[in-house]
C-alpha cells in the first residue's frame, strides 16, 4: 500500500460548551471556512468583517455554543440562538464544520448536545434553516425527527424537543463539570504549539 492509498487517521477531538472567553476561537473557526462552507452556514456569501460582527453577539444572553475541539482549536460549532426575546420558547440552531472534519458524525453529535441543552432550558421549538443543496444538514435534522419544509428557496427544519428529564439534566451537569478543565487543557495545547 503506497502513501496515496493510506486512509487518513480520524482526528481525535471532544465536544464541549464554548466559554465566553473563547469567542475568539469561534471567530477563527468561521474565518477558516471556505467560501462554500460560509455560504452554507450563513445562507449567503459573507466577508471576514461580517464574521467579526457576528461573533460579537454569540455570547449574548440566551445564546449557547458547543464546539468540537481538536488539538485545542474549534473545528466545528453548533449554536443555539434565542429568537426574539431571551428566555422565550423558540431558538434558532446553526452549524458549521470545517471541510477536513466533515463526514465523521460531528454535526450529528453537536445536534444532540444542542437538543439536550434546549430541552433543559424549556425550549419547545427549534428552527434550523439551510440551503436546499445542504443535504448533510437535512439528513442530520431528519435524524432527530425534524419536519422539513421549503420556504423562500430554503429548507426550514422544525424540531420539537422532548421535555427535560433526570437523564438530560444529569448529562448536561456532568458535561459542565468538566468544561473548565477541558478549556484549560485546550489552552495549554494552543500555548505549546506557539512555543
Amino acid at each position: 500500500m503506497d502513501d496515496k492509498d493510506t486512509v487518513p487517521e480520524r482526528p481525535h477531538g471532544s465536544i464541549r460548551r464554548v466559554l465566553r472567553s473563547e469567542t475568539h476561537l469561534i471567530e477563527s473557526h468561521l474565518l477558516r471556512l471556505d467560501g462554500d462552507a460560509r455560504r452554507r452556514r450563513f445562507g449567503h456569501d459573507v466577508s471576514d468583517q461580517f464574521i467579526h460582527g457576528y461573533v460579537l453577539h454569540g455570547a449574548d444572553l440566551g445564546n449557547l455554543t458547543f464546539g468540537y475541539f481538536c488539538d485545542g482549536e474549534i473545528r466545528a460549532i453548533a449554536e443555539l440562538r434565542q429568537s426574539g426575546r431571551a428566555f422565550g420558547h423558540t431558538a434558532e440552531v446553526a452549524f458549521s464544520v470545517e471541510r477536513p472534519f466533515g463526514g465523521q458524525g460531528i454535526g450529528t453529535r453537536l445536534m444532540g448536545r444542542i437538543i439536550r441543552a434546549a430541552r433543559n432550558r424549556g425550549l419547545k421549538h427549534l428552527i434550523l434553516v439551510c440551503l436546499r443543496d445542504n443535504l448533510k444538514m437535512q439528513a442530520i435534522a431528519r435524524h432527530y425527527g425534524a419536519d422539513l419544509q421549503i420556504e423562500d428557496g430554503s429548507i426550514v427544519a422544525e424540531i420539537i424537543p422532548k421535555r427535560a428529564d433526570y437523564a438530560s439534566y444529569a448529562g448536561e451537569y456532568l458535561d459542565d463539570r468538566m468544561v473548565f478543565m477541558q478549556a484549560a487543557l485546550d489552552w495549554q495545547t494552543r500555548l505549546s504549539r506557539m512555543s
